[in-house]
């Protein structure tokens, strides 16, 4: 179109509309009345006006496309059970399998036989680079998440000790080439269990150059160097270099709060840039999001499938490269059809029919979107800042510092939902009781204990509406 919509209309200024609204507030207080604050103290304002709109440039998809991928995640156990789930997934619509492999004596070429060669994602939560050789040796195009900082925060020890598991991993992103070993970083306990978004990517950035110090910085105590992986065009004339050999797999999970997930997935995209340039490398990341169970019940379950569909909207119009949605029952039933293939159809809705994959950067542009941007990465670097001062990520979970830090957020937004400020519709508001809480479940839906004996207190994730439905469960 030629010429501008709404041209024969004379412009507004944001401080014409403020003198509006406060005429219509008639004596109320602008600042109370409509400007709400977040945990992580960003004020959320009822006008958003390009006067002072902040201009944002995100960095593109790892894809250099504005597609994602719809995938499915098997547990991979059983190789002739998984096999058979992941080729039926596939023929249903599912672009991408990501198999979680929970031990090393699985059959591999049973679990691959007849799999694509790409799109297939194997995540591991056990070390052992001969086990890795083989996944190579049988599919090198396959993307390996394995994240040992990770490890050490979820489960409160390293695989070995620290030494050896961070020369491994070197070994890992060493050995194997291009996208197979990636550096993982691994931000799903720190939202489950509570961290505010902000605590997220201060987070992430923290766990990342805990790697990049430990590869990058040229006298690696751990006999690798990936300057080269990651180094920038304009640095070599190697034409084989001109491309980066490696790229940062971040696996996250995706929050309840529509317009800041969307923010932050734009966030983890600007601040991996951000960290990559103080290195002088060139960072791109590969972002895999997927519903996290921080707000899921057993009350009115399904109501989760309203909150997953929500959560996968934000992750696109963030910009993630692949969504794994979150069955409803995931969390209280074994996996059964019917859920996950409810789960995949959400997702095959918001491509296929909602042509989510059709528009370039849908939040582009949008005022709200970049001021929450901005205020959510300044606030993110401020943290991260403060955490390198004190020592480094890894030293901080010694300490205890990120544990603290992540159960006072949580506490605060448990008494947000014990105090009904935080409405989990069907659980705290508006219960249906015509759906009431079974005695048992398929799988024990609530927080688990383990007893051993660790190096620091791990970071346990635990949902919100737990205690509440407890307190409901009927007597056996």
């Amino acid at each position: 179109m030629a010429s501008r919509l709404f041209a024969d209309f004379d412009p507004v200024s944001e401080s014409q509309w403020k003198m509006k609204i406060q005429m219509d507030l008639k004596g109320a207080d602008y600042n109370q009345t409509l400007v709400n604050t977040t945990a992580d103290g960003i004020h959320i304002k009822p006008i958003y006006h390009r006067d002072t709109a902040p201009q944002i440039q995100v960095p593109s998809h790892a894809n250099d496309s504005n597609d994602w991928y719809v995938s499915q995640k098997i547990y991979g156990g059983n190789a002739t059970a998984a096999n058979k789930k992941a080729i039926d997934a596939i023929h249903r619509g599912a672009q991408g399998i990501a198999l979680l492999i929970p031990h090393a004596d699985v059959d591999l070429e049973e679990l691959f036989k007849d799999l694509p060669q790409h799109g297939i994602q194997v995540h591991l939560p056990f070390f052992d680079l001969n086990f890795i050789e083989k996944v190579y040796h049988l599919r090198p195009q396959v993307y390996v998440h394995i994240d040992v900082i990770h490890q050490l925060a979820r489960y409160g020890n390293w695989f070995v000790n620290k030494d050896q598991d961070l020369r491994d991993y070197g070994t890992f992103l060493k050995k194997f080439d291009r996208y197979f070993s990636n550096i993982t970083v691994n931000t799903s306990t720190y939202q489950e269990a509570g961290a505010t978004v902000v605590q997220e990517l201060a987070y992430y950035l923290a766990h990342l150059n805990e790697y990049l110090m430990a590869y990058c910085d040229g006298v690696s105590r751990y006999g690798v160097d990936l300057k080269y992986a990651f180094a920038k065009a304009e640095n070599t004339s190697n034409k084989a270099a001109t491309k980066p050999q490696k790229r940062v797999n971040i696996d996250t999970t995706v929050g309840s709060n529509y317009f800041i997930e969307i923010a932050k997935y734009r966030v983890y995209r600007i601040l991996t840039k951000t960290l990559g340039d103080a290195y002088g490398l060139h960072l791109s990341c590969y972002i895999t999001a997927t519903p996290g169970l921080r707000n899921k019940s057993l009350l009115d379950y399904n109501v989760n499938m309203l909150r997953t569909t929500t959560e996968c909207m934000s992750a696109v119009l963030g910009g993630a490269d692949t969504v794994h949605n979150l069955p409803y029952d995931s969390f209280f039933n074994k996996e059964n059809e019917f859920g996950d293939r409810i789960a995949r159809n959400q997702l095959l809705i918001l491509k296929e029919e909602a042509y989510l994959n059709k528009v370039s950067n849908a939040a582009d542009g949008a005022y709200y979107i970049n001021a929450l941007v901005k205020e959510l990465a300044d606030k993110a670097l401020d943290v991260f800042k403060s955490l390198e001062n004190s020592g480094g990520f890894i030293s901080a979970l010694f300490e205890g510092t990120i544990q603290r830090k992540i159960k006072e957020s949580d506490r605060k937004e448990r008494e947000a939902f014990d105090n009904k400020e935080k409405i989990l519709v069907g659980v705290n508001k508006f219960p249906n009781e015509a759906q009431p809480l079974q005695s048992s479940y398929e799988i024990l839906p609530f927080q688990k204990i383990e007893t051993r004996k660790t190096l620091i207190a791990p970071i346990v994730p635990k949902r919100i509406a737990e205690d509440l439905e407890k307190s409901k469960m009927p007597k056996e």
